[in-house]
């Protein structure tokens, strides 16, 4: 691979990171922090944690995540500091899978080329995911799902080493646990993997990590918050659940598709060149076949994605709860790409012109969307302020401007409405508060 091919795809990355960098410096608090906001401002950390787990959902492990860390939600910058901990930490997993998976295969790349395409891969799942800001900008969303997702990459990282540390070990644990007590449709995932690969190897690791995801999944299951969240939502019939799911699962594939799955892929076409660049070998691999086999995977586990979120809500799966699916889809693509890079003659040309594609598009889609949340959060501030200024008994707001992939924070006509108690929980109001739509 030529230097000019490398520092392209160097700038694809960067530049996906600095688009997260940017936005996380948008970002503001929505909904549900100001309902952690408001509990904590009046209970303590236990009686939160252990109102959520008894009396709400039985999410015991990111829910934990969300009491502790919105206990300093007045420390400065403290959104930006969050979601640069999440990406790190994801950053971390990813950059640990592609370390073992040099050595397991022998990649010809050095440390530099893995940082890069680790950025290059985050950039992949990004737009795999149909709602990034409520999955990866939203912290009380992001400690479910992204963070679940972090704990799911590094236990793949763990499986495919020959050995394990004392340090990874610790790791191991953590992450076992903290996915089963998040994620209800990855965990599951992680259940179906775990059987394959210890069938295949036989580790006690597979037994231990497999135990402990299943464990907290079941305290998960059977908390008394879980019961209750379920006797307050629809039960569907058989026809309306595969009719749900239908529907859920052409959504999840189409509906955003020229937004998610079609940037995704563009962006992932760095792996196909880095196929090229490895040694010529003997391979097996049948590109149809692999193509048939990797678009079965991915609709099985999204509909059992949708199937198992929509039998749980009675409704429509929230665009969120799909991060399962997406990073499957991200892992299949990327793999794709690169075994066909590898069984193809190189041909670089073409791959620099639509590396230089990408590049280009993500600097203009930057660019845009900073101006979007440029002029959310300047709006945000100036809610905020009149809020604060305010000694009317009913406070009307204006509605907010197009967050972009900020996740909004707006609020309803209906002062019942819970996104407006929240608010006003969380500011510690003695008014009610609605939007003005006049």
């Amino acid at each position: 691979m030529k230097l000019k091919a490398t520092s392209l795809i160097a700038l694809q990355g960067v530049l996906f990171i600095i688009f997260l960098i940017i936005t996380s410096g948008f970002n503001r608090l929505a909904a549900d922090d100001f309902y952690y906001i408001g509990e904590l401002s009046t209970k303590s950390v236990s009686e939160v944690y252990q109102h959520l787990y008894f009396k709400w959902h039985g999410r015991w492990t990111s829910n934990f995540s969300q009491v502790i860390s919105f206990k300093f939600y007045e420390f400065p910058f403290f959104l930006f500091f969050a979601n640069l901990i999440s990406f790190s930490f994801l950053f971390l997993s990813t950059y640990s899978l592609a370390a073992n998976l040099k050595k397991r295969f022998v990649l010809n790349l050095n440390k530099n080329e893995l940082i890069v395409y680790t950025f290059v891969f985050l950039s992949v799942f990004f737009f795999c995911c149909v709602s990034p800001s409520s999955s990866w900008f939203w912290h009380t969303s992001a400690v479910v799902y992204l963070w679940s997702v972090t704990a799911f990459i590094y236990l793949f990282a763990l499986f495919i080493k020959p050995s394990t540390s004392i340090l990874e070990y610790v790791l191991l644990v953590l992450s076992s646990i903290y996915l089963g007590g998040s994620n209800e449709p990855l965990a599951l995932f992680s259940l179906v993997f775990l059987s394959y690969h210890f069938y295949q190897t036989k580790k006690a690791t597979t037994i231990l990590s497999f135990s402990l995801i299943l464990i907290a999944f079941l305290i998960n299951y059977f908390s008394s918050g879980t019961t209750f969240r379920d006797g307050i939502t629809p039960s569907l019939s058989f026809g309306n659940l595969i009719v749900y799911t239908g529907y859920g699962t052409l959504k999840f594939f189409l509906f955003s598709s020229y937004k998610t799955f079609i940037p995704a892929l563009l962006l992932a076409s760095p792996f196909y060149l880095l196929g090229q660049k490895q040694s010529a070998e003997k391979s097996f691999f049948n590109p149809k076949k692999e193509l048939l086999f990797s678009f079965l995977f991915i609709i099985f586990f999204a509909i059992l994605n949708q199937l198992l979120v929509i039998y749980a809500l009675g409704g429509l799966a929230p665009d969120r709860s799909t991060t399962a699916s997406s990073i499957l889809i991200a892992l299949v693509i990327v793999r794709y790409l690169y075994l066909l890079g590898k069984h193809h003659k190189p041909n670089y040309l073409k791959l620099k012109l639509i590396i230089i594609f990408n590049c280009i598009g993500l600097f203009v889609f930057t660019s845009i969307t900073s101006y979007y949340h440029f002029n959310y959060a300047k709006a945000y501030d100036e809610r905020m302020e009149g809020i604060a200024n305010s000694s009317e008994k009913l406070i009307t707001v204006r509605p907010l401007p197009f967050s972009g992939y900020i996740y909004s924070a707006e609020i309803s006509t209906d002062t019942n409405y819970f996104s407006n108690q929240h608010l006003k929980a969380g500011l510690g109001l003695d008014q009610e508060i609605r939007l003005d739509v006049n």
